[in-house]
Order: structure tokens, then C-alpha cells, then sequence
């Protein structure tokens, strides 16, 4: 794990499935809860699974199919655009800006959509909730 994702609360819930912190290439974000409650929070549910090399039908096996819920807490500066119905991400950037001495500030989070969502915020600290296996309901 490198140094950002150990300080991930309950990060270990993915990297114990993973083997590593998750890419997040190609997961797909299912629902976004803001909340303000005392400390206003993000909250990700993200369904996220691992390529293989293995090739079926002329597509790339998925195993580790996770539904994995993110919270990032103490939020600032949201920026979020275009939620709808798929939400793919090139990834999930997570950078550690604590050495910046910015008083509350120690993250900076990038969803990198490539088709529907895509967020930029700031946050003080990031959970990893739970995370469960899931398999997509596919139409």
C-alpha cells in the first residue's frame, strides 16, 4: 500500500480483496450521498472488479466484483458534473496535500470520469464504509 491509501480508514477493506489499493479503471459509481450533517461528507458507492488476462467470448474476465461505499469526510471546494446513468471512471485519483500545512485539508480527490460523473473536491479524511461483492443487475 502506498503511503496515501494507508491513510485510508478501513483501506484494508479493499486491499485485503485487491491484494492493492484498487485502480478504480472502469468502476462504475452507482449513487452519490452529500450530507451536511455536522461535518458535510461525500459518500461513493462504486462498483469496482479487476481485469484479468483471461479472455471469454472476446471480452477481458472480471473476478473481485465489489460494491465498495467511500465517504469522504469534511469536504470543500465539490465540483461535480454530469451523474447519470452509467458513471465510468478512468479512475479514482487520491492525492495527500497534509504536507501543504492546510489547516483540515488532507486530500485531494479526482473522480476521472470518462462517461457520466466526474468530481474534484478536498476533504479532511476518506472512510472506506464497507465492501461487499456485488454483481450488476445488466439489462
Amino acid at each position: 500500500m502506498t503511503s496515501v491509501e494507508s491513510k485510508i480508514e478501513n483501506g484494508n477493506l479493499l486491499t485485503d480483496i485487491f491484494g492493492r489499493w484498487p485502480s478504480f479503471h472502469d468502476a462504475e459509481v452507482v449513487r452519490i450521498v452529500l450530507d451536511r450533517d455536522e461535518t458535510p461528507y461525500l459518500e461513493a458507492v462504486i462498483y469496482v472488479f479487476e481485469m484479468t488476462s483471461q479472455v471469454e467470448n472476446g471480452a477481458y474476465v472480471l473476478k473481485n466484483h465489489i460494491l465498495a461505499i467511500l465517504r469522504f469526510i469534511e469536504i470543500y471546494e465539490l465540483k461535480l458534473e454530469d451523474f447519470n446513468h452509467q458513471n465510468v471512471l478512468f479512475g479514482l485519483n487520491i492525492r495527500d496535500i497534509s504536507n501543504r500545512q492546510m489547516e483540515r485539508i488532507n486530500f485531494e480527490v479526482s473522480f476521472g470520469g470518462t462517461f457520466g460523473v466526474s468530481a474534484d473536491l478536498q476533504c479532511n479524511a476518506i472512510r472506506v464504509e464497507s465492501a461487499e461483492p456485488y454483481m450488476p443487475n445488466r439489462r
